[in-house]
This record gives C-alpha cells, sequence and structure tokens, in this order.
C-alpha cells in the first residue's frame, strides 16, 4: 500500500526538480479564460463535527452560554465537561506594562454536581455577581466583590429541585439605578471641529425605564424554565435571599416544552404608609409577578426576502427581546422588538452543494390596534338603534423584513441601551446593526462624527473554529472559546497605519472616542482595562479630558476632593499610561499620579479607622486593634517619608541655578515654558505636586492626618503609662496594642520634616496663588459683572438658574494645563519666584539638610535613577499597598495585584477575623487607583 501521507504533490519541489522551487501558479486572471466576471473561488469548509454539536445545543436550550464577561473584568468560562469554572482577566504585565489575558484559574465552588453538568453563565449589571446554572436548572449565585479571581456563594443550589421540566431556557438581570435615577448619561457622538484638531461632545440621556431593583446597589435574577415557571431570585435590602415565582405556562406534554424565551418583566414594591421614617433601604420588600398574554405570531406570515430553507421553527438558536427605545427627536417610544436567528448547515454527507445560512426573523410588538366591527351588525334585530361597545385594544406581532447571512451566527449582544445590535459569527466576525434598519455599522472610517472607536480606523474580529465569544465591557476586545477548547483574547487593530508614527488628525479621532468610551464606562461603573491597553499603543499625547473637577485653589473641606472620584480615574489613566513596568522609571505624569493616589489612599485609610460606623465601633473600634494600628503606623512612616522626599527635592531645585535662572520676570511666558520643559526633562515633579490645587490639598489632608495619628498615640501611651501592670508580657493582651501605638509614635517624633509646619508652609502658597488668581482674574470678573448688568434677565427665564461662572471655568483651565504638565499661567511667576527665594529659604533654615539628603526614601518606591531601579530588583521586596511595609513570598501570606498598575497587597483576610480589619479590607476592594485586585496563585 502507499502512504498518503508521504506520497508527493504535484507541482512539489520533489517533483520539479531537486534544485528548483516550487512551481508557482497565479490563478488571477485565469476567470476570462472562460468569459466569466465572478473570480473563482474555492468551496467553504463544511462545518465541523464540534461546531454541529455546538449548533445543536443552541437549538435545544436557550441556555448554553459557556463563556462570559463581567463589568469588573472577570472573564468566566466552563471546563469541557462541565465540572468546574475557569476564571481570567485582562492584566497589565508587571515587566513592561503590556496587557495580556491572564492565566487561569479552576474554581468549584460547590460540593456535588448532582444536577448534572455546568450549563449556563450570566454576569449581572452590578459587575460582580455571577449566575451558574447546571442542566437541571439550579442556580447558584456567586458574588466577586472582592476580587476577580475569587468568588463567594450569595445563593447555594442545594434546595433547588433535580427536575428535567426545571430546566432553564432563557435569563434575564434587573438593571441597577444609575447615579441619577431619571435617565443615563451619554457623550455621544464626537464631533469633529471646524479647526478639524479637536472633538466635541454631544450630551444627552437614555430614560431610565426599568425594570429595575428598589434598591440601587442590588439587581435580581429572572429565569423561565421549560416548563413555563417563571423565577425570580433577589435578595432583601438585610441581605437576606429571597425567591418568588409564577406560572407562565403549563406544559402536559414534550411539544410543549419551551426551548428558548426572552424576558420582559416589570417590579412592583409595596408603598409605605410613612415614608418618611424609612431609612434609606430600610423598606421590607415584597415583590409580585404578575403576567398577560400580548400576541401571538407563526413563521407562515409572509414577507419579501422570505427564505426558501425557513423550514421550521425547530432550527431556531436564539431569541432576543429588545425593550422600547425613546426618540428624544420625535418624543415618542419605538415599539418593543423580538429578534429570533434560525442557522441551517448540510447534512454531512449531502451531495448538494448548499452553504451554511441564518435567517434573522424580527417582529414589532404593536400596541393599542383598535379593533372595529362591520356595519351590518349594527342593523341586526332589535339592535338596529342601539350603540354598540367599543371594542378593546389589542397587540399583535408585526413580522419584519428578514436577514440572511450565509454565516452562522453563533451569538446576539445588545448595546446601547437597545439601539445597535451585534452579530458574532462561526468564522470570527463580528457585525454590528442598526435596532431599527438592521443595516450595517461602523464599516467605514469616519472621522467627522464617530459613534464607535471602529469608526476612528480600527477593525474587530477574532479567529475561525469559534464557537463562543465574549465582548469586554467597553467592547474594545473579547474572548473567543475554539473548537479545541482553547480561550484567546484578541484587542482592536488599528488599520490606518502604525500607531508610533499616526498623524495629528487620526491621533485626535482616536483619543476622542477613547474618551467617548471611557466617560461611558464611568457611568456604568464599567471596566475599561482593554480601553487602557488601546491607548497604550499611541503616542502620549495630552489625554481628551472631560468634565473633571480639578480646581481645589479655593478654601474647600478635604472631603470634597476625596469623593472626587472622577479625579481618581484620571489619576489612574496618567498612572498607567505613563508606567513601563515595575523596574523602569515612570514620565512626568504617571509619578505625579502615583504618589496623588497614594496621598488619597492614605488619607481614606486613616479616616476610616478613625471614624468607622457605630454597627463596626460596637464590636470592636478599629483604632483597639493592634492590626489595625500596625497598619496606620505603616501609613505614618509611608507619609513621613514622602515629606522628607518632597522637600528634598524642593531644597535640590532651591540649589539648582538652572532652574533658578528660570525665575526672571522678564519675559514671563516664555520663562515658564522654559522652566516647565526643563523639570519635564529632569522628570523632577515636586514643584507641580504643590502647585496643583488638588495634589496640594491632598498633601495638606496628608499632613493632619498624621497629626490626627499622632495625637491617638500620644493618648495611648499616657493611658498605657499610667497601668504598668496592663503591658506586662505575661498577663496582658493589650501587648500589642501597646506595642503598635509606639510604633507611630516613633515615627512621628523622629520626622525630619513635621507635618504641621509642612502644612502650615502649603497654606501660605495657597493664600498666595489665591491672591495670583484673583489678580489675573479680576478684569475677567469686572466684564462678567458689567455683561450681567447690561443684561438682566427676562421674565421667560428662570432666576434660579445655574449661571456660568467664567472666573471659576478659567481657574479650572489653569490647573488642568499644570496637571498636564503644561506651563504655569504668567501671574504664577510672581508666586515660585516668593516661594523659592522667600519662604522656602526660610523653612530650609529649621530642617536639618544633610539628614534629609541621606535619609533612605525606598519605601516610597518613587525614585527612578538606574541605581535605584537595580537596587529595588535586587532586595526582591514589594511595598504593601495597605500597610505600606516592604513584603516578600517568603511570609507564605497570598496576595493580592492590582490588575493595572501591578501594585501588591497581602490578602489579610486570609489571616485576620477580627471586624475592625475586616471593616478596613473591606473598603479596599479595588487598588488605590481604581482597577481591580486578584488573588495571586
Amino acid at each position: 500500500m502507499t502512504d498518503n501521507n508521504n506520497m508527493p504533490l504535484l507541482l512539489d519541489s520533489d517533483m520539479s526538480g531537486m534544485d528548483q522551487p516550487p512551481m508557482q501558479v497565479d490563478l488571477n486572471g485565469v476567470d476570462d479564460l472562460f468569459g466569466d466576471t465572478d473570480p473563482l473561488s474555492l468551496p467553504s469548509r463544511p462545518p465541523s463535527r464540534r461546531l454541529r454539536r455546538r449548533l445543536d445545543e443552541l437549538r435545544g436550550r436557550g441556555c448554553c452560554q459557556g463563556l462570559a464577561w463581567s463589568k469588573g473584568g472577570t472573564i468566566a468560562s466552563i471546563t469541557q465537561g462541565g465540572q468546574s469554572l475557569e476564571l481570567r482577566y485582562l492584566r497589565a504585565n508587571p515587566r513592561d506594562a503590556n496587557w495580556e489575558l491572564s492565566e487561569s484559574k479552576v474554581v468549584t465552588p460547590w460540593q456535588n454536581l448532582n444536577g448534572g453538568p455546568v450549563v449556563h453563565l450570566s454576569w449581572g449589571p452590578a459587575s460582580s455577581e455571577l449566575a451558574v446554572i447546571d442542566a437541571v436548572g439550579r442556580v447558584l449565585l456567586l458574588n466577586f466583590n472582592s476580587d476577580l479571581n475569587r468568588p463567594l456563594i450569595s445563593r447555594r443550589w442545594d434546595g433547588d429541585a433535580i427536575d428535567d421540566l426545571q430546566t432553564i431556557v432563557g435569563t434575564y438581570w434587573l438593571n441597577q439605578l444609575p447615579a441619577n435615577s431619571r435617565f443615563y448619561p451619554t457623550y455621544c457622538p464626537a464631533v469633529k471641529s471646524a479647526k478639524g484638531t479637536d472633538y466635541t461632545f454631544e450630551n444627552s440621556g437614555v430614560p431610565t425605564m426599568g425594570p429595575n431593583h428598589p434598591n440601587p446597589t442590588k439587581s435580581a435574577f429572572i429565569c423561565v424554565t421549560t416548563n413555563g415557571l417563571l423565577k425570580m431570585f433577589w435578595n432583601q435590602n438585610n441581605n437576606k435571599a429571597e425567591e418568588t415565582t409564577l406560572e407562565l405556562e403549563s406544559a402536559t406534554s414534550a411539544d410543549d416544552l419551551i426551548t428558548h424565551a426572552a424576558v420582559a418583566i416589570a417590579f412592583s414594591t409595596p408603598k409605605s404608609d410613612n415614608p418618611q421614617n424609612v431609612p434609606p433601604g430600610g423598606n421590607v420588600l415584597s415583590p409580585s409577578l404578575g403576567k398577560r398574554h400580548v400576541a401571538v405570531t407563526s413563521w407562515f406570515q409572509t414577507g419579501i426576502c422570505e427564505s426558501p430553507l425557513d423550514a421550521s421553527m425547530s432550527k431556531i438558536s436564539h431569541i432576543e427581546m429588545l425593550p422600547a427605545h425613546f426618540d428624544f427627536q420625535t418624543k415618542q417610544w419605538s415599539p418593543i422588538v423580538v429578534i429570533t436567528v434560525r442557522s441551517f448547515v448540510p447534512e454531512p454527507n449531502s451531495p448538494y452543494g448548499q452553504e451554511v445560512q441564518s435567517i434573522i426573523d424580527r417582529w414589532e410588538l404593536l400596541t393599542d390596534q383598535k379593533q372595529t366591527v362591520h356595519p351590518a351588525f349594527e342593523r341586526l334585530g332589535a339592535r338596529r338603534n342601539s350603540v354598540g361597545s367599543t371594542p378593546p385594544a389589542t397587540a399583535r406581532l408585526k413580522k419584519l423584513d428578514s436577514i440572511i447571512v450565509n454565516k452562522i451566527v453563533m451569538g446576539i449582544n445588545v448595546l446601547s441601551f437597545g439601539k445597535i445590535l451585534s452579530f458574532y459569527y462561526n468564522d470570527g466576525t463580528v457585525e454590528y446593526r442598526d435596532r431599527f434598519t438592521m443595516h450595517e455599522l461602523y464599516r467605514e472610517v469616519n472621522l467627522d462624527r464617530i459613534y464607535s472607536i471602529l469608526e476612528a480606523g480600527f477593525n474587530q474580529s477574532g479567529e475561525p473554529s469559534c464557537l463562543q465569544m465574549a465582548f469586554s465591557p467597553a467592547n474594545y476586545s473579547l474572548v473567543q472559546m475554539y473548537e479545541d477548547g482553547q480561550i484567546k483574547w484578541h484587542n482592536i487593530e488599528y488599520t490606518l497605519g502604525d500607531p508610533a508614527t499616526i498623524s495629528d488628525g487620526h491621533l485626535s479621532a482616536v483619543i476622542a472616542a477613547c474618551a467617548m468610551s471611557t466617560a461611558a464606562a464611568t457611568n456604568n461603573n464599567s471596566n475599561i482595562d482593554d480601553v487602557l491597553a488601546v491607548a497604550r499603543k499611541f503616542p502620549n499625547r495630552d489625554l481628551q479630558i472631560m468634565r473633571i473637577t480639578v480646581d481645589y485653589s479655593e478654601d474647600v473641606p478635604h472631603d470634597h476632593l476625596i469623593r472626587n472620584q472622577h479625579l481618581q480615574f484620571c489619576f489612574s489613566i496618567f498612572n498607567h499610561l505613563g508606567w513601563s513596568g515595575e523596574f523602569n522609571a515612570r514620565h512626568f505624569r504617571s509619578k505625579l499620579s502615583t504618589l496623588a493616589l497614594s496621598l488619597r489612599n492614605t488619607v481614606i485609610l486613616v479616616s476610616l479607622a478613625s471614624s468607622a460606623p457605630s454597627a463596626v465601633r460596637a464590636a470592636s473600634s478599629p483604632l483597639d486593634e493592634p492590626e489595625v494600628v500596625n497598619s496606620l503606623a505603616g501609613c505614618a512612616r509611608w507619609s513621613i517619608d514622602f515629606l522628607g522626599w518632597l522637600c528634598d527635592a524642593l531644597f535640590c531645585l532651591l540649589d539648582d541655578t538652572k532652574f533658578m535662572s528660570f525665575l526672571n520676570q522678564a519675559n514671563q511666558p516664555q520663562q515658564l515654558v522654559n522652566m516647565t520643559r526643563y523639570l519635564n526633562a529632569k522628570n523632577e515633579i515636586a514643584l507641580h505636586l504643590i502647585l496643583c490645587s488638588s495634589t496640594r490639598n491632598l498633601i495638606s489632608a496628608v499632613c493632619r492626618r498624621v497629626g490626627l495619628l499622632d495625637g491617638y498615640a500620644l493618648r495611648a501611651l499616657a493611658w498605657y503609662s499610667g497601668r504598668p501592670e496592663i503591658t506586662d508580657p505575661s498577663t496582658s493582651r493589650h501587648v500589642a496594642l501597646h506595642a503598635a501605638y509606639r510604633k507611630v509614635h516613633r515615627y512621628t517624633s523622629s520626622a525630619l520634616i513635621k507635618a504641621d509646619e509642612f502644612d502650615k508652609f502649603l497654606a501660605t502658597l495657597a493664600v498666595d496663588i489665591r491672591s495670583a488668581y484673583g489678580a489675573s482674574l479680576g478684569p475677567l470678573a469686572e466684564r462678567e459683572a458689567q455683561k450681567a448688568a447690561k443684561n438682566p434677565p427676562t421674565p421667560n427665564q428662570n432666576p434660579n438658574a445655574p449661571k456660568p461662572d467664567r472666573v471659576k471655568e478659567a481657574r479650572q483651565h489653569c490647573e488642568l494645563n499644570m496637571l498636564l504638565v503644561h506651563p504655569p499661567p504668567p501671574s504664577f511667576l510672581a508666586v515660585i519666584t516668593k516661594l523659592f527665594r522667600q519662604d522656602l529659604m526660610g523653612f530650609r533654615a529649621s530642617v536639618d539638610i544633610a539628614k534629609l539628603y541621606f535619609a533612605d526614601y525606598h519605601i516610597l518606591e518613587i525614585i527612578d535613577t538606574p541605581e535605584a531601579l537595580e537596587d529595588r530588583k535586587k532586595r526582591g521586596m514589594n511595598v504593601d499597598m495597605f500597610r505600606r511595609i516592604e513584603i516578600s513570598k517568603q511570609a507564605q501570606v497570598p496576595w493580592r495585584r492590582c490588575s493595572r498598575c501591578g501594585n501588591i497587597m497581602e490578602d489579610l483576610t486570609s489571616v485576620n477575623n477580627k471586624p475592625g480589619m475586616i471593616f478596613l479590607l473591606a473598603q479596599q476592594r479595588t487598588c488605590c487607583c481604581g482597577g481591580r485586585l486578584a488573588l495571586l496563585p
């Protein structure tokens, strides 16, 4: 017999001659030999066995999604055989900060699988709830509040019935109420300005139409079983798990069983008799479910695009229900739309050359259809002169034109609050279609009016042999499950050239599209890690900053700054884009941002420990737990070292002849430009830290927290000094707490820079800056006052309507420019001159310069000279971002790492169960940069 594997093929090199290359055959133009106008093409590859099996799964049950991506960033998948889950996430590699898919972590958060294998996954809108469903419809709810890859069980399925008639065929999660309960804000599209160099965003909103859980922090999971039972799993305000059911249909035979379902439901809560006395979230919820048969349709409605292969509804693989959509232009609601997909594949041994095909059918739900009665009925008998009653209004499903594609639809996603549909196919391609016209979207580049990142020159697709696909929260990337079970991540790719040499016009479009997506993600509390992965590929130019408050030059409480989550979001982006790995130097904005985020986190930690809620203090005050006080001691040491490093950097600038030469009052704008370029080249951020009002106020807040900790330590030590018997190591449980407070006092009392004195120094600088703003913006304020006097409000205008504050807007612009490393306003030159030639010299007179210069600041991880980076690498130590101490793997305590910035902290939840520490750790669900934490193996 001949070995077919070794048989030489025609035109191979072995047949064409020993030393001759294989013959190249060019098929271009061969069609013209036969007069054909269409190019020749090889027949498509027939569907594989695994693809047919997957299609049978989609037809057999409406819930068989084995790959899902949460809003928080966790990618969950079902292993082959359905015996366990695999958890992944995107992470910035600590070596070079490039993004990649993490290694999988296999978890089995159940004791048994009596109901068969796991078949379906569904993430909730709260970014941390995952519904896991097995083959008989049992529901397990997991919570990922703590880490990306560590679930906690919030509902067990042990009490669910093991019954095939309970198999789930349709699921739905109630939406969460937005911060503004009336509408969801949107910033779309991005419109190019007349200059062609920047973009503006059209602000609008999408009305909230529910259904929603009454508690804005919660949702509810709804599902439909194959025998027509509607189930709702929900939690009371006290987190007690509840379940509500409703029978929709009564299945009496196998032909009556439901295979697919799409859900639309309303949520009702009883009104309190005295709502003013009920605290927020204090109502006892008692939801009720109701049903109403609306309309029925069949496949036999004819249409101009009906396919001849439309044989039966047994081919249905997907069903979706799109909610009504409000059009702000017409002030009308569009009807509900029902979408189904039927896919057809040729038989394995069919002699006919059939192609695979998917048919997308659509129906509109038209309501208030008035019924009319023929006039002849009014003339019958005795009722000739009577007035007939008006028949009630009805609803019907109107068949729309079908869409036919020569691919197999493997999944549907609903985007943009129901306005956009995305279809992904077995060949790895993705299509976006308009909900109303079903026209394809984002196929061409459109830099004038950008609705999607794809219109800015990007392409989104996967690879062939795709069985399942899941999209990121920002829709910038996707993960695929292939026929061999592998899972790969694909980010969008830029198609208009090399990102490193991109033109300014194209770069402005990319930045605008990323800003638009980032703003949407911020409002929806969604993860943006893949947006940052795209942004890293382009030159690190100024970001498109939307409405973020950065002006804190006025004397405002520090709480306003700490609660500014948008500013934290901005710092987080700067921090990541200028980071190149843990042993590489950071860029200017990244250095400034990482310190700002650490300062903010320190203020929050000390504030929470010192003002814990009464419920926590009732069990144990955090300040009475040695573990908490030791963590605060680490924060005190880090803060004191930071103040020392900051003063040392400012003193070095004071001795820098070139820098001091810029403090020349002649040609102020150019001097400030040259000074900013010089500091940027040196990567010296100390001056910007105290000039920007946001970071200056963060430093001031840290100074006051250090004073607060020192006061606590003095009071504790004074209490212990009068009770020597309590501190006896052999008899007292207070030994560890006493030692912790002594550590705090040792750090604060030996500080080279006294926090209260430096806070006064910053206060003097803040007064000078306010005076400079007042002098430079005074004429603007006068012009605005004169304009308001000449143009009084008309009677039709609302006198209470907010008026634009041009002075405040000007200050905001100046502060934002300094954060973006632009030169300060010209009026700041006098402030900086006074700072270095008067205030700083007077402050240095009270400081030991030698000790400050030779002090060790490695705990800050901010010194990025080659020698410092090499020393940090050799030590092999990391700084715990929570306790601010050096840690190593030798401690045998698990680590948690930020997926975005690489920060490390020990997993203290596994070794500490005291209420005060648990309370503080619960607030540390995310990194100080806002990125999610993951448990390291």
